[in-house]
């Protein structure tokens, strides 16, 4: 009798314990499936040799060589041209000469014009709008005693450089200096556009020697 209720009560404890912990004993089953399921499917698997089995050890920069030669081609110089805004040269304390955004009817009239005064100070009325004549009397009056001792037999000046322009909706203005040898006259040019790029009036800036001796200017005289 003895022996049949301790063989009774253990197997109420048996019981006991399996019926409070059944979470662990389903998490354990599925573990084992899941892992024998991992193995199955390694097991089946055809893996390939490593490509390059020393590149997650080795060195990056063991292997590589730099030439020593620099190879520059046009479509690089191109490329650093377009990266880089251009850089003009000037004449200090008067005007850059960047012409890059000028029109070319602007550009082409100021370069006739120009020609023309190395000339002679005679045939430049056409250039003038005609509300603005007097202007051009005016101007006359204003250079001829700054050139008089610039003229030769041929030429009044021998060369000029037109600058960067300054306009708005009504009003262009150009910087413009002439050279003859040491001797230099700068000029601001005003124009207006009305069926063409006509000149309204010209100012005698400044002139002098280009070098050693100081500058004068107009409004000192």
């Amino acid at each position: 009798m003895k022996k049949c209720f301790w063989l009774f009560a253990a197997i109420i404890m048996i019981c006991l314990i399996s019926c409070s912990n059944p979470q662990s004993s389903v998490l354990t089953s599925q573990e084992d499936t899941l892992r024998n399921a991992l193995e199955d499917k390694a097991n089946k698997t055809v893996w390939t040799n490593e490509i390059e089995p020393e590149r997650l050890t080795s060195k990056l920069n063991q292997n590589i060589s730099v030439s020593t030669r620099d190879y520059v081609t046009p479509q690089m110089l191109n490329t650093i041209k377009e990266l880089q805004n251009p850089v003009y040269p000037e004449i200090k304390g008067f005007a850059s000469l960047d012409c890059s955004a000028m029109s070319e009817s602007v550009l082409s009239l100021m370069n006739d014009f120009c020609t023309k005064l190395c000339k002679s100070t005679d045939e430049l009325k056409d250039y003038f709008s005609k509300e603005y004549f007097f202007n051009y009397v005016f101007f006359k009056a204003d250079i001829e005693p700054v050139i008089k001792d610039f003229k030769t037999e041929e030429l009044i000046f021998d060369r000029y450089v037109i600058c960067k322009a300054f306009e708005n909706e009504n009003l262009t203005q150009v910087p413009v200096r002439f050279y003859n040898n040491k001797d230099y006259v700068d000029l601001s040019i005003y124009l207006n556009y009305h069926n063409g790029y006509k000149i309204t009036q010209i100012e005698v800036i400044r002139w002098g020697k280009t070098y050693g001796e100081s500058e004068k200017e107009k409004s000192n005289q």
